[in-house]
This record gives structure tokens, sequence and C-alpha cells, in this order.
């Protein structure tokens, strides 16, 4: 993969306010999010992962089949993440303030893939390794104290996968806790809890957990469900996942997304034309975002999933032919969603970053025309000083910190 391409880059349009055809929902500024790297005659593609509270994207750019891992901001555009030398591919999976982590080929211990941590602001690396007797490992989450979680194992004596967690250096093997074969970890949230799947496979027996400190708490499957994963969760302990069901007849299966809250359980439902919706990230406020396709991965379109109600992204940006929101990969508690996309403009796959069109209401920080309990406890998420002065959506008055002055001006606007 070589530098920066010489070639003049169509940049998608930052776009205006809009009427779109769901009155009194959110609407969104697009950004494009494109790899300058020649790719024989094409863009390289991009594949956006997650997000960070600052608006950062990190996923991974493929160009000939090789996959590297990426960070994008608005101030420096897309960059690739240093890697040890020798390194063939990476991917980056999950972002929290500079903390990076994912997966990369690792030349060194002569494993398979293997995760890894890397810090922006000190541009410090961290191989993640593997525990005794493995010969793979992939990170999936970290939290704000560099908590990381992912899984480990070995492909050729099994068994595979093990959940993990890893703080201050070391990887502590987690498996032992749920009593099954097979474990994933694939999320984690400031206090520690670890959301994923555990028994002898994903496609028989799976069930989502909420993992505290070795206490284990199983979730209950949706209708017809067969199996299930916890995918994302969120700071109040709701889990976003995903499970195989059966259909109406019985017979033929899909996957369908879920909410768990409050010892409740929700279908997320799917949208029109379509059998199979994936859950990948929730917000503090329950939204949820993914992607639903048909059989063979066919008809992919984003989707954010709030208050009961699943909406198809492409519903709600200016009307674009040639631009197709395929998969919502990650959200933040600004509303920000880091999507991939298909630009037939470009004739390539492209990242986007949606950001909510303010609608004139100070402290209406969940767009939806209102001032009210959600908008509050969006404000009383983000309380102290904004990480991210130009994009701190709660700092009311401007002074980049989340106070007392940004409360008395939200309940001002109360109704």
């Amino acid at each position: 993969m070589n530098g920066p391409s010489t070639i003049s880059l169509a940049i998608l349009a930052a776009v205006v306010s809009v009427q779109t055809a769901h009155s009194g929902g959110p609407e969104y500024e697009v950004t494009a999010i494109i790899a300058g790297f020649e790719c024989g005659n094409h863009l390289a593609a991009v594949s956006p992962f997650a997000l960070n509270e600052a608006g950062d994207v990190v996923g991974f750019v493929t160009c000939s089949l090789v996959q590297r891992a990426f960070r994008w901001t608005a101030d420096t555009g897309l960059e690739l993440i240093p890697m040890p030398a020798g390194t063939t591919e990476s991917r980056g999976l999950a972002i929290n303030g500079s903390k990076v982590v994912g997966t990369y080929d690792n030349p060194v211990l002569e494993l398979g893939k293997t995760g890894f941590l890397y810090d922006f602001e000190t541009d410090e690396f961290t191989s993640l390794g593997t525990l005794p007797g493995g010969n793979w490992s992939e990170a999936h989450a970290v939290n704000p104290a560099a908590e990381v979680v992912g899984f480990w194992g070995n492909i050729v004596k099994g068994p595979s996968p093990l959940a993990f967690i890893w703080s201050d250096g070391e990887m502590i093997d987690i498996n032992g806790d749920f009593g099954t074969i097979n474990t994933e970890a694939n999320g984690i949230n400031t206090a520690g809890l670890v959301t994923g799947w555990m028994g002898s496979s994903i496609l028989f027996d799976a069930r989502a957990f909420i993992w505290d400190d070795g206490k284990v708490t199983e979730l209950p499957l949706v209708p017809n469900g067969v199996t299930a994963k916890g995918q994302a969760i969120n700071e109040q302990g709701h889990v976003a996942g995903e499970g195989r069901v059966f259909l109406d007849d019985g017979k033929a299966m899909a996957v369908q997304s879920f909410l768990w809250a409050d010892n409740q359980i929700t279908d997320l439902g799917t949208l029109r034309d379509t059998t199979f919706t994936r859950a990948r990230d929730i917000d503090c406020q329950n939204g949820i975002v993914g992607y639903c396709h048909n059989q063979f991965l066919t008809d992919q379109a984003a989707f954010i999933w709030q208050d009961g109600v699943i909406t198809a992204l492409n519903d709600l940006i200016p009307f674009d032919p040639n631009l197709n929101l395929e998969r919502a990969m990650g959200i933040n508690q600004a509303g920000q969603i880091a999507v991939a996309a298909r630009s037939d403009d470009l004739d390539a796959s492209v990242g986007v970053l949606l950001s909510p069109i303010k609608k004139g209401i100070p402290g209406d920080l969940d767009n939806d025309g209102q001032v009210g309990v959600k908008d509050l406890l969006i404000l009383l998420g983000n309380w102290g000083p904004c990480d991210n002065c130009e994009n701190c959506p709660a700092d009311l008055n401007g002074d980049c910190v989340v106070g007392v002055d940004d409360l008395l001006i939200l309940l001002g606007n109360w109704g």
C-alpha cells in the first residue's frame, strides 16, 4: 500500500439541515471518510468500526485484500495506525479517548492475529499477546481505564475462543467463571461490566451474558430465539446484542437483535424487506445502531433504533441515489454514528460520519425538538471538562466545561 494519492478526491459534501421523511426524527450532516491511498485504479476500501466521544473513527482500509488499521479525525484525516516492523495486516476495532484496540499479524511471536492496544497520545504500542497454550487473540473493546476485553485460544488444539480481560499489562482468562467450553467478550463499560457470549458453539447454544468481576448473569433469549450474544454494553449496564431465531414458519432461521435493559429483553425488529438484524453499538439513551440484510448479506441497510422504532439511516440524510449507508458500526453520546457506505460516484466503499443537526433549541441534545429527561441524562453523562472543546454538545455556554451553567440553560428550555 503506497502513500497519499495525488488523485483529486471528491469529498462528499457536508450538508445543511433539510426535511426528511421522518418528521421529529434526527437529521444528520454527512462527512466522508476516504482513503487517499493508491490501490490500482481505485481508492482503497474504507471500513469504519467504532468512534469515540470526540468523533474520531477507527477501522481498517483494504487494498488488494490487505487490511490496515486506521484512525480518522476531522483535523488529520485518515492515517494508518503505526504497527511493529514486519506486520502485514491489522484492524482497528474500538477506540476510547486516545486508546485504540484491534488485531494485527504478529511477526515477532509467530502467532496468528494478536490483540493490540495503541495510545495516540503517548505513541505507545502494546501487543497483548496470548495466554500459555494459545496461538492467537483478538481485542474488541477498551474502557477509559485501558481495560481491554476480547478472546484468545488455540485454533489447532483448542478450545477456542476463550474470553479475557487485560489490565495493567496482564491478560486474565475469565472463561472459568462461566462453566462453559467457549466464551467471547465483546464489550466493556466504564464500570468494568463485560458482555459477550458463552456456550459450546455460537451457532447452537450460545447465551448472552453480563460479567461483573467474576459474577455472571445470563441474559434471556428473544421470543423464538435459539442463540444470543452481547455485542455492546452502555454505562447503565444495558446490552445490545443479536441471536439466531426461528422465523414464523418454525423452519427457516434468521438473526434478530435485542436490547436488554431493566431486566427486560426487547426485540428490535427489522427494516422492511430484510430478515436479519445486526446490532453493533448502544449509547446511554439506549439508542442502538447496526444493519439489516437478507440471506447472503444482500441488501445491507444501516439502521438506528430509538424508543421502540427502527429506522433506516438512509431515510435520515439528504437523498443521494449514489450513496448507500450499509452498516452502522458505532455511536457516541453526542449521537454521532460511524457508518460503512458505498459511493457509486467514487466507485468505492467509504466511511461516513453522521453528525446530528442541531435544531436550534439550547439543551435539545438528542435533537428531538424538545428538552426533556433524555437531554438531562446526556448532559449529566458528560459532566466535567470536555475532551474536545470544538465537539462537546453538552457544553451549552461554550466554556469547554459541562457544569452548573449548562444545567441551568437546559432547565430554562425544559419542555
